[in-house]
């Protein structure tokens, strides 16, 4: 029989990193931050909801707006835009929404935006592949435009001062003329189907980024004449998209994508992930929406359960370990199965040492009990031997802790 160990493990044993962290809101996994405080919405069954301290805590904020949800769309001056099928709604606080005379029927508004002081969206109906440009007049819309292209665009994005956009068939395009006519845009960019899908745009002042379906990270250093692919996250499959951009500073960019949370401090040049926090098992690296709010990194995520928002302190990645981009304190790591009984495998991803890697496991009073060798970023733990209770666990490279993590033994 196994014996019941009382696990004296407290935060403190992780006192040297911040975690992804749930917040109150399990209903939403789209988020945005105005009016000094954290927004999000669930984009379908619960309408929309507000947070005071940075995405701790939330409260509903429902009055005006349908409880079938809204996406959010732009913030213009002191508005805020967002929508629901062909109806915008707009709002000055937050928390009251006025709904405006929608765009054409038969149109669904698939993204917003501001340029030249004016707000615009691009809508699609379900059929055929097309798409019209629409801007605000007063407090209603009218048609600006109907591009010629056949497309279906899915982002559209003022770009220092050029009108890009993201289609689901044809790459990037872009107008000069504020949204009267769009020209392909896209070369470098990946002619794989599944990349040509663009999920997302940002922009610092120097620097574009489109972000594809299939997990590529692209970025443009000459106004979007030619693109190169920086990042990718997944195998080209449509599983790993590239979903929103946060532009932090200029040279520290946050990325949601299917694979979590993926980061660059220089400009876009090199990317990281971090998902400490993160449980893989219920799906919560599908993240799908990314704002800043005060000290806090806070997302939308997909889990199995449903939609919820997480939250990171940013200092983790801005001033914490995870400040050098090469910081090995903080790999990702994925733990299966956990809780565990007979073994279990540990995965580190991005590892890129392949010799003297071992995992060393410590019971609850800090003891080693286990040492195993790690082989291509993987380790298989034999728990035969070791009582039930929880356990840390450090992965070392060259006698480095290089990542780090917690494991049940039931």
């Amino acid at each position: 029989m196994k014996k019941l160990l009382l696990s004296l493990l407290t935060l403190s044993s992780f006192a040297s990193f911040a975690q992804w962290a749930y917040t109150t809101n399990n209903t939403s996994n789209d988020c945005t931050t105005a009016f000094g405080k954290a927004l999000a919405s669930d984009v379908t069954t619960s309408g929309l909801f507000t947070s005071p301290d940075d995405g701790a805590t939330w409260a509903s904020s429902n009055t005006g707006i349908p409880s079938s949800g809204v996406t959010f769309g732009t913030l213009s001056g002191s508005s805020l835009y967002a929508y629901n099928n062909n109806t915008v709604f707009v709002s000055t606080t937050g928390n009251n929404w006025t709904a405006q005379t929608g765009v054409t029927a038969g149109q669904i508004i698939k993204s917003m935006t501001t340029i030249n002081g004016s707000v615009i969206a691009s809508a699609s109906p379900n059929s055929p592949v097309s798409f019209k440009i629409f801007q605000l007049n007063g407090s209603s819309w009218a048609l600006k435009s109907s591009p010629t292209n056949s497309a279906i665009v899915s982002v559209i994005r003022n770009l220092n001062g050029t009108l890009f956009a993201g289609t689901t068939n044809s790459s990037v395009i872009k107008s000069t003329d504020g949204g009267m006519t769009f020209a392909g845009a896209s070369t470098g960019m990946p002619t794989e189907n599944i990349n040509k899908i663009i999920n997302s745009l940002g922009a610092t002042s120097t620097v574009l980024f489109s972000g594809t379906l299939g997990g590529k990270i692209c970025r443009s250093t000459d106004a979007g004449a030619t693109w190169s692919t920086v990042y990718n996250i997944g195998d080209n499959n449509g599983f790993y998209g590239i979903n929103d951009f946060y532009i932090y500073s200029s040279t520290q960019i946050f990325a949601a994508t299917d694979s979590g949370f993926v980061y660059s401090l220089n400009s876009g040049v090199n990317w990281s992930r971090y998902n400490v926090g993160l449980n893989f098992s219920n799906y919560e690296n599908l993240m799908k929406h990314i704002t800043v709010s005060g000290n806090y990194i806070v997302a939308g995520v997909n889990t199995s359960g449903g939609a919820r928002i997480v939250r990171l302190p940013i200092s983790q990645i801005i001033t914490g370990a995870g400040l050098n981009e090469k910081s090995l304190s903080n790999l990702e790591n994925k733990v299966y199965p956990n809780p565990a009984s007979q073994t279990a495998q540990i995965e580190v991803s991005d590892l890129q040492f392949e010799s003297n890697c071992e995992v060393k496991l410590f019971d609850g009073l800090g003891r080693e009990v286990g040492k195993f060798p790690m082989t291509s970023g993987k380790a298989q733990l034999n728990l035969e031997n070791n009582a039930k209770g929880i356990y840390t666990f450090n992965v070392f490279n060259n006698n480095k802790t290089v990542s780090r993590g917690k494991l049940v033994i039931n």
